[in-house]
């Protein structure tokens, strides 16, 4: 893959998943910040028409899906640059935190389903279910992110600026999703990480000579 389409789809496909996420349809507050907690999240979800939110999951996990494939085709940029046991060790991981935010799509889906039938308690434990698996998958995930901008950074693969903020997000990422991953606060690591991905896309699609 040449560099300047490697940015262009680091620019398009972040933003595809985060939209699929946002425009979902699902409540805008997290079940964590709820006073009610899981059950009062699931009752949102009775009476509505479930169709967008499988629609919008479907396209959050293709975005996000092409977004970590981006994301292994930028660590073989990196290491053209020379050996990093941070980037390979970063790709490793962004692939089976990727694996694990599919989970928390399914199970997320389904939980939705099952609360439009008011089948509460099944809903609960499928949202339960989302929390954990997405929890666990972005922290792994993060965690390939801060190595990758860490490799980045020692490679001087793009400017050290969005090297350093990549492993910010990446670290940010990893605290959020073990204290606050069913909270509002982790928004910030996904807006973060879409922002700072865009910027990188923008760097290589103007700067990359292939």
């Amino acid at each position: 893959m040449s560099t300047k389409t490697l940015g262009l789809l680091l620019i398009i496909t972040p933003i595809l998943g985060f939209l699929g996420w946002a425009l979902s349809g699902g409540p805008t507050t997290p079940a964590g910040d709820m006073e009610g907690g899981y059950g009062a999240f699931a009752m949102e979800f009775v009476g509505k028409n479930t169709d967008q939110l499988h629609i919008a999951m479907a396209v959050a996990a293709i975005g996000f899906g092409l977004f970590s494939a981006c994301l292994f085709a930028l660590r073989a940029k990196i290491l053209e640059k020379g050996a990093s046991q941070s980037a390979f060790l970063a790709g490793i991981l962004v692939i089976i935190g990727f694996a694990s935010t599919v989970v928390e799509n399914g199970a997320y889906s389904a939980g939705a389903q099952l609360a439009n039938k008011e089948l509460m308690s099944e809903a609960v434990s499928m949202f339960t279910i989302a929390t954990t698996a997405g929890g666990i998958g972005t922290a792994i995930f993060a965690l390939g992110v801060g190595l990758l901008g860490f490799s980045m950074f020692q490679n001087e693969t793009v400017h050290k600026i969005s090297s350093s903020f990549y492993i910010l997000v990446g670290v940010y990422g990893v605290i959020g999703s073990i204290l606050f991953y069913d909270q509002g606060l982790i928004g910030l690591y996904y807006i973060s990480l879409v922002i700072t991905t865009v910027a990188i896309g923008i760097e290589l699609l103007r700067t990359g000579s292939d």
